[in-house]
């Protein structure tokens, strides 16, 4: 069920119109029923898979709440000594870890076998000269890696004491299933949704507004830019052509980069715009990346939920572990306190980042663009001292807007290098990276960007400047602290109006323009 089909159109409104009259009470049923139908749209076998997540993970959290009971009550029994209070806590933190161990391994090994099983069952097939082995005629389940993402978040939580478990197994089915969050997110967490999903909520004109201005602008990013860039970017580097001028290569990794964001902040847009339909306030997936001032501000702008995800459940983990703390101390004695303090840090960025690119797909290019980031972000950080007594002998003025936007430019491009692997095979990225260098040729441009762009017909390239114009003023605001909402409706109700038909009919004619829709990048993963 895509989110621009009659069929979504018809969940959402028949959905709204239940939600505030006939389960005005017990709104969260409505949502639960809507967000499974949703589900099974896509294929009624993977709702077994999400019952699966939400069964083995609910349970867990109910038997870590019974065994931290347990102990507690095994140590205020009579006549027990402090020695003996201290071995139950420590048996009853050992019970815990098995236990949380033995869930993840079992909802991971799941996701593992839809993310990564054709793959490597073609390569060994290959390897071998023999039949890959049988998926089973499985289907990846819609939203696999979000939901069982969030599903795991709970459960580490429920570990560390940050909430009490879920009693209630339904609702907590809701929690995982909310149908704004299967498309491509956010990773939401427990402690902030539950409570919204559960409460009782009224219509509103104005939030009914606000979320619709939302929806309609992630429309337009999504539909109006990536969707009309796409065939472009295809048509320049999915000929693998070894000699591909690098001024091409460019281009097309420059355009890529608008259909990144434009498509996947476009989408979080339009799912955040739904859920504010029903009242609920989802966490936030974007803040103006690409106005960074370096690599470590711009993936705490880009994809927020997944890097709070990495920071709280792998990074700290990783980072406070004995091993790592050893690290940091031979570190300091050998190379001084900045080292001691960053190594370990640098080392927990290379992990993450790496499990980052893996999480977007098993291919060996995915890897490399994990670990460019991330290599990236550590050596920021190892030589900052450096940097600072770089800018002091040459007598930069590190606070004035030239240095500012210095700094955005300098992040875009690294982000753009980066963008060369994750779009293309690794040997593909390294030969376009290369030419993009070594082969700029402007002529090359001229002779055969303009067969490039007649991969769309109509005004398509009309519609990408006006939209991304006007995404970039929504991002000046949004940057500036002011909301673009408020400021459209300062404007003059005329004016306010044309833009609005203006959105709208950019958005109707950009299906005009490509032959095929494009689905969301972000929903593959």
């Amino acid at each position: 069920m895509e989110i621009y089909s009659l069929s979504f159109f018809l969940l959402v409104s028949v959905g709204l119109i239940l939600y505030y009259t006939v389960f005005s009470r017990c709104q969260w049923i409505c949502l639960l029923g809507l967000s499974l139908l949703f589900f099974t749209a896509s294929g009624w076998k993977g709702l077994v898979f999400l019952l699966f997540t939400a069964l083995t993970i609910w349970l867990g959290g109910l038997q870590l709440a019974k065994l931290d009971a347990d102990s507690a009550a095994r140590r205020k029994a009579p006549g027990i000594t402090k020695d003996e209070k201290k071995a139950i806590k420590a048996q009853s933190v050992r019970r815990k870890k098995c236990l949380v161990a033995a869930v993840l391994t079992a909802n991971f090994l799941v996701l593992g076998y839809f993310k990564y099983w054709s793959y490597f069952a073609e390569l060994l097939s290959g390897a071998f000269s023999a039949t890959a082995p049988s998926s089973l005629g499985l289907v990846m389940p819609l939203g696999i890696s979000f939901y069982t993402f969030q599903a795991v978040g709970y459960l580490i939580d429920c570990y560390r004491g940050r909430h009490p478990a879920e009693k209630n197994y339904v609702r907590f089915l809701l929690f995982i299933s909310f149908f704004p969050q299967l498309i491509q997110g956010p990773i939401n967490r427990y402690g902030e949704m539950a409570p919204q999903l559960t409460a009782r909520h009224i219509w509103n004109w104005e939030r009914t507004k606000r979320a619709l201005f939302l929806f309609l602008f992630g429309a337009m990013k999504k539909y109006a830019i990536a969707n009309l860039t796409a065939p472009t970017i295809a048509a320049i580097l999915d000929g693998n052509d070894p000699k591909l001028a690098g001024s091409m290569a460019l281009l097309a990794i420059l355009l890529y980069s608008l259909q990144q964001y434009a498509d996947f902040s476009g989408g979080i847009d339009m799912v955040l715009g739904v859920a504010q339909l029903y009242g609920i306030e989802m966490m936030p997936n974007f803040r103006q990346p690409y106005f960074s001032t370096s690599l470590g501000d711009f993936w705490r702008r880009w994809h927020i939920s997944l890097g709070a995800w990495m920071r709280d459940y792998l990074f700290y983990p990783f980072a406070l572990t004995k091993p790592m703390q050893r690290f940091g101390k031979w570190a300091t004695s050998h190379c001084g306190k900045h080292f001691g303090r960053v190594l370990p840090a640098a080392v927990a960025n290379l992990l993450v980042f790496a499990v980052v690119g893996i999480w977007h797909g098993p291919q060996a290019h995915y890897l490399v663009w994990g670990l460019y980031n991330g290599l990236v972000i550590a050596l920021a950080d190892l030589l900052e001292p450096a940097f600072k007594k770089l800018n002091t002998a040459l007598h930069i003025p590190t606070e004035s807007r030239g240095w500012h936007v210095f700094r955005i430019v300098r992040t875009f491009i690294i982000v753009n290098i980066g963008w060369y692997f994750d779009r293309n095979e690794f040997v593909q990225g390294c030969i376009y990276l290369r030419s993009t260098f070594t082969d700029f040729n402007l002529s090359a441009l001229a002779a055969n960007a303009p067969g490039a762009f007649k991969a769309v017909s109509g005004p398509a390239w009309g519609l990408v400047i006006i939209s991304t114009l006007l995404v970039f003023a929504h991002s000046v605001l949004k940057e500036q602290g002011r909301d673009p909402y408020a400021e459209v409706q300062r404007l003059p109700l005329a004016l306010r109006w044309v833009l609005y038909y203006l959105v709208i009919f950019m958005v109707l004619l950009s299906f005009i323009c490509v032959n095929e829709t494009v689905g969301f990048l972000y929903a593959n993963f």
